[in-house]
This record gives structure tokens, sequence and C-alpha cells, in this order.
């Protein structure tokens, strides 16, 4: 695991799986990397903590430990979108905490609780709404429904504009390096113009109109940095991935 200060008091982790297969049927001979984030504010919150796939030992478990964090101090848990690599690990995590919130969309808490248990504390978001972790940390909520699943949102820190995107704008292969964009040799940022490819024909293609209504959103929010579930950080010229959606779509 690849653990990265993104910004001040933002922390991405980025677990890499090797080869394998998409959902069991599709090759991905380049992996696939899962991409969480830490946000330590006045109070703290896990964005899409990844858990690993193929019987992988590492997951956000290891991330935290790494980062000196008690499980039991977590304020929240921002479930952007409720696929098992990216929420799976909320079931372990009970174990270990007891007074956490869910944040996610009303789609989103539907699916919370069919998976995890009616006695997860939820809070819905809507188009706009905010939180304050404190340090600087402003976090607002974005819909964007049916880019891969139909509960899924745009997690937005205002201050250092940075979109946690999840599945959108994401793309397979591994990262062995680093995890930004800008740091890829040329080599393997045309390796990864391939993986976005093949990561958006297998994951978005069926999704399209609602993938531009996603790029649109992106778009009005200026964001300068987009932290990806999948693949790489786009942290100093996010319209290159922008620009590379709006082509495919």
């Amino acid at each position: 695991m690849i653990i990265s200060e993104l910004k001040n008091n933002i922390y991405a982790l980025s677990l890499s799986i090797p080869e394998m297969k998409f959902e069991g049927m599709w090759d991905l001979p380049r992996g696939v990397t899962l991409n969480s984030y830490i946000l330590k504010g006045d109070k703290l919150a896990i964005i899409d903590g990844a858990i690993g796939w193929n019987g992988s030992e590492d997951s956000i478990f290891t991330g935290m430990k790494r980062l000196d964090i008690d499980p039991n101090d977590v304020d929240y848990l921002i479930v952007n979108h409720m696929e098992p690599d990216h929420s799976g690990w909320i079931s372990e995590f009970k174990k270990y905490n007891d007074h956490f919130k869910v944040i996610t969309t009303l789609k989103g808490s539907q699916m919370v609780k069919a998976f995890y248990g009616e006695d997860v504390n939820i809070m819905i978001v809507k188009e706009g709404d905010s939180l304050d972790l404190g340090k600087n940390l402003l976090l607002t909520f974005h819909p964007v429904p049916n880019v891969h699943w139909p509960e899924t949102m745009y997690t937005f820190e205002q201050n250092s504009k940075t979109l946690f995107s999840c599945d959108m704008f994401g793309a397979f292969g591994i990262l062995n390096t680093s995890i930004f964009y800008d740091e890829l040799s040329n080599e393997e940022t045309k390796i990864f113009e391939l993986e976005t490819i093949r990561y958006f024909s297998n994951v978005l293609t069926t999704f399209s109109s609602m993938v531009e209504k996603a790029i649109r959103k992106a778009e009005d929010l200026n964001v300068e940095t987009i932290a990806t579930g999948h693949g790489p950080i786009y942290r100093s010229n996010p319209k290159l991935i922008i620009d590379f959606y709006n082509r495919l779509c």
C-alpha cells in the first residue's frame, strides 16, 4: 500500500491488486488500484475505504495502522459508492467502532441498511449539503446517480478544491511507485490511457448519458484535484482526465 499526503490533513491510500478477473469475468492483466482517503480534522473521516480483493491482506485497516489511527476515533464513513470494493469493510469496522456515522445519499442509505444492518447510524445528504470537519476541511456533497450504481455521489473539499470521485474518472492498472498522474513516466501515462479506455468500456459505457452529467457537475465545481477511487490521482491538471472522459462518452 502506498500512503501519501494529498493536501494538508488529507491522506491518500492506494492498494494495488495484481492481475485478476474483474467481477469474475474480464481479465485485468495490469490489475487495478483501490484508493481510499482519510481526512484528519477535529473530526476524522474516511472516504471510500477500500477492502482488498483476491485475499489481499492489505485494506483500509492497514492504512489506519500505518497512520497511527485508532478505528474507534473515526467519526464519519463517507460512502460515495456502495459497491463492496469500497464499502465491504464496514461489517468488520463495526467490531471496532460503535458510534461512527455513515454519510451517503438517500438511495445509498437504503443499501447500507440492507448490506450492513439497521443499526448503522446514517446521515443522508443531498445536493450542496455540507460537513465541517475542522482544521480547514469543509466538505460538500453532490449526487451523481447512475454513474455505475444509482446511489453514487461526489464529495468535494471546498478549501483545497479536491473532488473525491470514487468510480468516476477511474482507470484500471496498478500504481507501483507513485499514485499521482504528474509523477508517472511517459510509458506509464500511455499505459493508463489504455487502462482508462478498458475501465470506461467495462464499467461506465452503459451509463454514458449519466457520466456526461457527472462531467458537467465536476466542471461546475471548478475542481483543482480529482481523487479517484481507481487509478491515478490528478492533483495538478484535472482537465486531462475530464477531457479524456469527454472524448470517451
